[in-house]
């Protein structure tokens, strides 16, 4: 009778190949749509607290333009690249599809509920690169409009959700919605161990 195969070397084993499908995916299907979906929602909050609504957030190649409708004509227009904002959706995906029964009800529902908490982590990252633009970026105007707390607090901000919160993101969700499976992986990775560990000591004894 064949013994079920230990879920913490089949999570290693899917993970090189899992990475490599959500890399596909990402290129193929996702960058598209998240160049325009991250803007988008950040547009929506940078407008939701911005008296008057100036700012607009248009995709063009990879990069997301800054147009306020009080630039002057023939202003340079700032860009960010957007690639570097949502590219962590990579990693959340080659998580999930390693994880056992990866198109389970469970884990679509645990994946689509993931995504949402990281697509919000995304929109927070852009905007607050936006609103650093501002306080920072803009000359004149920025010393005039923003104090120097204010650039201080979308400083931390933009740098905490640029390093820490963009790489990390991606492994916490997963954790956080998977923390079953994921000690059931950890579980087995013990279990597995232990045995070798006797077989070790009764060798030394002999």
């Amino acid at each position: 009778m064949a013994q079920p195969e230990n879920p913490y070397r089949t999570f290693v084993r899917r993970l090189p190949l899992s990475l490599a499908a959500a890399m596909l995916l990402w290129l193929l299907l996702l960058r598209p749509v998240l160049d325009r979906a991250v803007p988008a929602s950040s547009e929506l909050l940078i407008r939701a607290f911005e008296y008057p609504r100036v700012t607009r957030l248009v995709t063009a190649g990879h990069r997301v333009e800054i147009r306020r409708a009080d630039f002057r004509s023939g202003s340079a227009i700032p860009t960010i690249p957007i690639t570097e904002v949502h590219f962590n959706t990579i990693l959340l995906l080659a998580l999930y599809l390693a994880t056992p029964r990866p198109f389970s009800r469970t884990q679509m529902e645990r994946l689509f509920m993931g995504w949402c908490v990281l697509f919000s982590i995304q929109t927070l990252n852009l905007t607050f690169h936006v609103k650093l633009m501002y306080a920072m970026g803009l000359g004149e105007w920025s010393l005039q409009t923003y104090s120097d707390l204010a650039r201080d607090v979308y400083s931390y901000l933009q740098y905490f959700t640029d390093l820490p919160a963009r790489f990390a993101a991606p492994f916490l969700i997963w954790l956080g919605f998977n923390w079953d499976v994921v000690m059931r992986i950890v579980g087995a990775q013990r279990a597995d161990d232990a045995p070798s560990g006797r077989r070790t000591r009764r060798t030394r004894r002999t």
